[in-house]
């Protein structure tokens, strides 16, 4: 090959790999991991030394939860670049969802080491560490929130940390306005409308009425396997899907963003649009659905997802998965808003960082399950999380039965279940069922009433 072929061989290359990249950083955006997957590898043919390659890699790895795979992408990233602060918080995220707390902290701690202010860090190691009171972390992180550091978002991450550790270290009264202040930090960086969340919820509640269902019936695909675990956050939907999930017959895929993508490609101006679809139409989305939920567990008799967010879908679920099972997490309201409110959701939950507007928005989604239960009567099982914790056997059988399954003794040992769990739960599932987050809310009453006024009739239930 002659010099002037070499060098124009070499810039083709070059090309080829910037334009994989931003191809990968678009995919990644947009959370289209299998997209992002293919094109690390096309640029990992490129260019095996990439290590930033390779550290994306394992990221979009962990979404998809191929576990294996993430740890070696991430390893090889690591080798190439020890040290790499995003590539240490992969590992020690993979290794929280993985329940190995202690190797998550190992892995934070490195990251201190590096950039001992790092608020995001310390976030995240609160999450996987429990506090005593006069422990120095907390004293730590107290000085870094009060004279560290005047960015928005570090502070956020702080108060939200620090919240997690005086609350751990029964110190109620000092937590609380830090997660207040965490709480007002993060809604300003937000655009969410209750006003316009409302309407949305009245729209789906006037297209799928009783004549609506009645008319199109059972027109969905037939499969069985789908188990939908939905509810509010922070309503122990994490909880039951392990149970169901330690069942040697179900695959516990997490929370998928399949069906809301599914619906945005296959049916415009959702809800309405559904009107104007054939009914073969309803066969086809479903299938669709069933088809992205076989490339995670092909061989499983069920597969649930738990996006907690499908309540919004359970009319078209009924009738594009008329085989489908429905389980309905609920949870005391004052207990499942003060443990959205403590929480930061790297992804969505918009409506959790005012007491207010948390209440409010728990006000529609009840309004909107009780039309659900109007319209499917005997479609949705209910649990509730009080009645898991204290009697956990009733409420596994109930669940296993329900989904038309054999009673499996492994779902009383979920908590040796070993499965990846991406939620803010990871930690809380691995553990025997306890009740020390039942009427969580009262160590903070008083500073709750805006919520109280929200939730309205609902703010005494389960109390």
């Amino acid at each position: 090959m002659n010099r002037s072929r070499r060098r124009k061989q070499k810039k083709l290359t070059k090309a080829n790999l910037a334009h994989a990249l931003e191809h990968a950083e678009l995919a990644m955006t947009a959370r289209n991991w299998s997209v992002a997957i293919d094109a690390y590898h096309q640029i990992l043919r490129i260019d095996n030394k990439n290590g930033t390659a390779w550290a994306n890699l394992g990221g979009a790895y962990i979404e998809t939860g191929a576990v294996g795979k993430a740890e070696e992408a991430l390893q090889r990233a690591n080798a190439i670049t020890p040290g790499s602060i995003p590539i240490l918080g992969n590992l020690a995220n993979l290794k929280k969802q993985l329940g190995d707390v202690q190797a998550a902290e190992q892995y934070y701690r490195k990251i201190l080491l590096s950039e001992p202010g790092s608020a995001r860090a310390w976030h995240e190691l609160a999450q996987v560490k429990r506090f005593k009171a006069g422990d120095p972390d907390i004293e730590t992180m107290q000085s870094l929130y009060e004279t560290g550091t005047r960015d928005d978002e570090a502070r956020m991450h702080l108060g939200f940390a620090l919240g997690k550790a005086l609350e751990d270290s029964a110190e109620f009264d000092v937590a609380f306005p830090y997660l207040a202040d965490a709480n007002r930090l993060k809604r300003q960086t937000l655009k969410f409308d209750i006003k316009a969340h409302q309407s949305a919820i009245e729209d789906l509640i006037r297209v799928f009425d009783v004549n609506f269902l009645a008319q199109r019936g059972s027109v969905g695909n037939a499969d069985e396997r789908p188990i939908f675990v939905l509810g509010m956050p922070r309503s122990g939907t994490t909880l039951v899907e392990q149970i169901l999930a330690s069942h040697n017959a179900v695959f516990g895929a997490g929370e998928l963003e399949d069906l809301s993508q599914i619906i945005a490609g296959s049916i415009p101006g959702f809800p309405s649009g559904t009107g104007m679809l054939p009914a073969a139409a309803f066969d086809s989305i479903g299938r669709q659905y069933v088809d992205r939920l076989s490339q995670n567990a092909s061989s499983a008799k069920r597969v649930t997802d738990k996006m907690p967010r499908n309540f919004l879908f359970i009319g078209l679920i009924a009738l594009i998965l008329p085989n489908a099972r429905i389980v309905h997490c609920r949870r005391s309201p004052m207990d499942t808003c003060l443990s959205c409110f403590t929480l930061h959701f790297p992804h969505g939950q918009e409506f959790s960082y005012d007491l207010a507007e948390l209440g409010a928005y728990y006000r529609l989604y009840r309004g909107l399950m009780e039309h659900w239960h109007r319209v499917l009567p005997g479609k949705i099982l209910d649990i509730a999380y009080e009645d898991v914790v204290a009697d956990t056997e009733g409420k596994a059988r109930q669940l296993v039965d329900f989904c038309g399954l054999e009673w499996d003794d492994a779902c009383l040992n979920f908590h040796q279940t070993k499965r990846q769990v991406m939620t803010a739960s990871a930690t809380q599932v691995r553990e025997p069922v306890h009740a020390r987050s039942v009427a969580r809310w009262r160590r903070y009453e008083r500073f709750l009433s805006p919520l109280r006024d929200a939730l309205g009739p609902y703010a005494d239930e389960g109390a």
